[in-house]
């Protein structure tokens, strides 16, 4: 998979738009790295965890925006609590509660052969496995549900467009680096 393709998809040549998407997880490490040392205060352990925070309104204060300090606190939330929703078999995000759009398929050693499994990567940063020909939104099974939309140019990258509720979403073969990431959260929100 070329980051290259997704920058040009994204971008085409222009120059500041590349520059703001390469730059983008450095800005957004920094300002996760604010939340470094907040504590939430959860009522439970129950999913999503951000419904539970209890101190949420001070981190709503100190950034200004509700959504940002959402994020933010998912983020730690993650963090902190990732690996307790390690056998998650949702369709939404146990942290923060949204619907992924990026999904990575990487390979795995079977007992005879190597297999593929699919795993879900919320923007938040929880990573889960899910199932195969399943949309994240309204819960259609099965390949015939499925547009499914490529581009020559981004090998390994497949957009998939439910026909039922019209969610898209990405599925990737192998890692991404974070620019590529970006890159595809936007344009799986452009796929007609």
């Amino acid at each position: 998979m070329s980051r290259e393709a997704v920058v040009k998809a994204v971008c085409g040549e222009d120059e500041e738009c590349r520059k703001g998407l390469s730059e983008a997880p450095r800005e957004t490490a920094e300002f996760f790295s604010a939340f470094s040392t907040f504590v939430p205060m959860l009522k439970s352990l129950e999913a999503p965890l951000i419904e539970r925070v209890e101190n949420l309104s001070s981190a709503e204060a100190l950034v200004g925006d509700r959504d940002l300090a959402r994020l933010a606190v998912a983020y730690r939330l993650a963090q902190l609590y990732g690996e307790r929703f390690r056998g998650w078999e949702g369709d939404r995000c146990p942290i923060c509660g949204a619907v992924p759009t990026l999904f990575l398929v990487r390979r795995e050693p079977g007992a005879l052969f190597e297999g593929r499994a699919k795993y879900a990567k919320c923007v938040c940063g929880f990573t889960w496995r899910y199932k195969w020909w399943r949309c994240p939104k309204c819960g259609a099974e099965g390949r015939e549900n499925f547009e499914v939309l490529y581009r020559e140019d981004m090998e390994g990258i497949f957009f998939h467009k439910c026909k039922r509720c019209g969610h898209v979403h990405v599925e990737v073969n192998g890692e991404i680096d974070e620019v590529a990431e970006y890159g595809l959260r936007i344009l799986a929100r452009y796929v007609a």
